[in-house]
């Protein structure tokens, strides 16, 4: 599951520079028609592009940082859970070996044997 959420984060970061190169070159491209048509209007546009470009760059980061923030707490409290169940199964375990220790012993050979005999067969 952490792989599909790092993957997933990989081609939002991905698409997030794409998208910025693409705001990036067609600023370039409306400043160059504006310095080789000279038109006021021209002008105006490329600089309305810029500042788009501008807000739209600040949107897409501010946007990234917090997609990865949200998937960063996910990810803790994922590992959180994770550790919290296992000390509890690890607690349970431990308790009923000491409740039960020859039914504990008799378990745990009777595993070792089957495990003995399915890897012998390989």
């Amino acid at each position: 599951m952490a792989m599909r959420r790092s993957a997933a984060a990989d081609d939002f970061a991905s698409e997030v520079a794409a998208l910025k190169k693409q705001l990036a070159q067609l600023a370039s491209s409306i400043e160059a028609s504006a310095k080789s048509e000279g038109g006021d209007a021209v002008r105006a546009v490329g600089d309305k592009a810029r500042d788009f470009l501008s807000q739209a760059t600040s949107f897409v980061d501010g946007f990234s940082r917090d997609f990865r923030d949200v998937a960063s707490e996910r990810a803790h409290a994922a590992v959180s859970h994770v550790k919290a169940t296992a000390r509890e199964g690890s607690e349970r375990l431990e308790d009923t070996i000491r409740e039960r220790p020859l039914t504990s012993i008799a378990v745990a050979v009777g595993v070792g044997c089957l495990l003995s005999l399915l890897l012998h067969r390989r």
